[in-house]
Protein backbone atom coordinates (compact mmCIF):
# COMPACT_ATOMS: atom_id res chain seq x y z
CA UNK A 1 0.00 0.00 0.00
CA UNK A 2 2.92 2.33 0.61
CA UNK A 3 3.81 1.94 -3.06
CA UNK A 4 0.30 3.02 -4.05
CA UNK A 5 0.32 6.06 -1.75
CA UNK A 6 3.69 7.14 -3.14
CA UNK A 7 2.44 6.54 -6.67
CA UNK A 8 -0.59 8.76 -6.03
CA UNK A 9 1.52 11.63 -4.66
CA UNK A 10 3.97 11.28 -7.55
CA UNK A 11 1.03 11.24 -9.97
CA UNK A 12 -0.50 14.44 -8.61
CA UNK A 13 2.90 16.14 -8.59
CA UNK A 14 3.65 15.08 -12.15
CA UNK A 15 0.20 16.22 -13.25
CA UNK A 16 0.77 19.66 -11.80
CA UNK A 17 4.28 20.14 -13.19
CA UNK A 18 4.54 20.35 -16.99
CA UNK A 19 7.83 18.43 -17.17
CA UNK A 20 8.80 14.86 -18.01
CA UNK A 21 8.56 13.73 -14.37
CA UNK A 22 5.56 11.56 -15.26
CA UNK A 23 7.53 9.50 -17.74
CA UNK A 24 10.33 8.98 -15.23
CA UNK A 25 7.76 7.79 -12.69
CA UNK A 26 6.31 5.36 -15.24
CA UNK A 27 9.81 3.98 -15.69
CA UNK A 28 10.02 3.59 -11.91
CA UNK A 29 6.80 1.58 -11.95
CA UNK A 30 8.50 -0.85 -14.30
CA UNK A 31 10.78 -1.80 -11.40
CA UNK A 32 7.88 -3.21 -9.36
CA UNK A 33 8.50 -6.94 -9.80
CA UNK A 34 5.00 -8.33 -9.36
CA UNK A 35 2.68 -7.68 -12.34
CA UNK A 36 -0.43 -7.13 -10.20
CA UNK A 37 1.32 -4.62 -7.93
CA UNK A 38 2.87 -2.89 -10.95
CA UNK A 39 -0.58 -2.56 -12.53
CA UNK A 40 -2.01 -1.15 -9.29
CA UNK A 41 0.85 1.35 -9.02
CA UNK A 42 0.33 2.46 -12.63
CA UNK A 43 -3.44 2.89 -12.17
CA UNK A 44 -3.05 4.80 -8.89
CA UNK A 45 -0.27 6.94 -10.38
CA UNK A 46 -2.48 7.70 -13.39
CA UNK A 47 -5.44 8.66 -11.18
CA UNK A 48 -3.19 11.09 -9.30
CA UNK A 49 -1.71 12.43 -12.52
CA UNK A 50 -5.14 13.09 -14.02
CA UNK A 51 -6.13 14.80 -10.78
CA UNK A 52 -3.15 17.10 -11.24
CA UNK A 53 -4.13 17.75 -14.85
CA UNK A 54 -7.65 18.62 -13.65
CA UNK A 55 -6.08 21.66 -11.96
CA UNK A 56 -4.87 22.80 -15.41
CA UNK A 57 -8.38 22.17 -16.77
CA UNK A 58 -9.90 24.35 -14.03
CA UNK A 59 -7.25 26.99 -14.69
CA UNK A 60 -8.53 27.05 -18.28
CA UNK A 61 -12.08 27.65 -17.07
CA UNK A 62 -10.83 30.71 -15.19
CA UNK A 63 -8.50 32.01 -17.88
CA UNK A 64 -10.03 35.48 -18.07
CA UNK A 65 -9.12 36.09 -14.40
CA UNK A 66 -5.46 35.00 -14.52
CA UNK A 67 -2.90 37.79 -14.32
CA UNK A 68 0.22 35.93 -13.06
CA UNK A 69 2.77 36.25 -15.91
CA UNK A 70 3.86 32.57 -15.92
CA UNK A 71 0.32 31.22 -15.80
CA UNK A 72 -0.84 33.85 -18.30
CA UNK A 73 1.88 32.64 -20.73
CA UNK A 74 0.66 29.02 -20.42
CA UNK A 75 -2.94 30.08 -20.93
CA UNK A 76 -1.99 32.10 -24.00
CA UNK A 77 -0.18 29.03 -25.38
CA UNK A 78 -3.29 26.93 -24.78
CA UNK A 79 -5.50 29.54 -26.42
CA UNK A 80 -3.19 29.32 -29.47
CA UNK A 81 -3.75 25.55 -29.56
CA UNK A 82 -7.52 26.05 -29.31
CA UNK A 83 -7.47 28.68 -32.07
CA UNK A 84 -5.41 26.44 -34.35
CA UNK A 85 -7.81 23.51 -33.84
CA UNK A 86 -11.30 24.97 -33.40
CA UNK A 87 -12.96 21.61 -34.03
CA UNK A 88 -10.80 19.83 -31.44
CA UNK A 89 -12.63 16.94 -29.92
CA UNK A 90 -12.20 13.87 -27.83
CA UNK A 91 -9.78 12.44 -30.40
CA UNK A 92 -7.39 15.39 -29.97
CA UNK A 93 -7.57 15.04 -26.17
CA UNK A 94 -6.97 11.30 -26.41
CA UNK A 95 -4.03 11.73 -28.79
CA UNK A 96 -2.52 14.41 -26.58
CA UNK A 97 -2.98 12.29 -23.45
CA UNK A 98 -1.38 9.30 -25.16
CA UNK A 99 1.50 10.83 -27.14
CA UNK A 100 1.77 14.30 -25.56
CA UNK A 101 1.44 16.13 -28.85
CA UNK A 102 0.33 18.82 -28.32
CA UNK A 103 1.67 18.89 -24.74
CA UNK A 104 -1.04 17.47 -22.55
CA UNK A 105 -1.05 20.27 -19.97
CA UNK A 106 -1.86 22.70 -22.80
CA UNK A 107 -4.64 20.42 -23.99
CA UNK A 108 -6.00 20.27 -20.44
CA UNK A 109 -6.06 24.07 -20.28
CA UNK A 110 -7.65 24.26 -23.73
CA UNK A 111 -10.34 21.78 -22.64
CA UNK A 112 -11.14 24.09 -19.75
CA UNK A 113 -11.17 27.17 -21.97
CA UNK A 114 -13.72 25.61 -24.33
CA UNK A 115 -15.59 24.08 -21.39
CA UNK A 116 -15.28 20.49 -22.58
CA UNK A 117 -17.44 18.32 -20.30
CA UNK A 118 -15.35 17.56 -17.20
CA UNK A 119 -16.32 13.89 -17.16
CA UNK A 120 -15.28 13.47 -20.79
CA UNK A 121 -11.98 15.19 -20.05
CA UNK A 122 -11.24 13.02 -17.00
CA UNK A 123 -12.12 9.73 -18.68
CA UNK A 124 -10.22 10.58 -21.85
CA UNK A 125 -7.22 11.78 -19.86
CA UNK A 126 -7.21 8.63 -17.71
CA UNK A 127 -7.40 6.26 -20.67
CA UNK A 128 -4.76 8.07 -22.71
CA UNK A 129 -2.36 8.53 -19.82
CA UNK A 130 -2.77 4.94 -18.62
CA UNK A 131 -1.94 3.70 -22.11
CA UNK A 132 1.09 6.03 -22.25
CA UNK A 133 2.45 5.14 -18.82
CA UNK A 134 1.84 1.41 -19.28
CA UNK A 135 3.64 1.47 -22.62
CA UNK A 136 6.59 3.31 -21.10
CA UNK A 137 6.74 0.88 -18.18
CA UNK A 138 6.58 -2.09 -20.57
CA UNK A 139 8.97 -0.71 -23.20
CA UNK A 140 11.26 1.92 -21.66
CA UNK A 141 13.00 2.57 -24.97
CA UNK A 142 9.81 4.38 -26.10
CA UNK A 143 11.01 7.54 -24.38
CA UNK A 144 14.67 7.35 -25.33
Amino acid sequence: MLEAAGAFVAGVTSGLLPIAFAEASALGAAAVPDFTHRAIVLVVFTVGHVGGKAVWYFLGTQEARVTHPGLRRRLDQARTVVSAHPTASISVMLASATISTPPFHLTAIAAGIVRAPLGMFLITAFIGRLVRFSAIAAVPSLIF
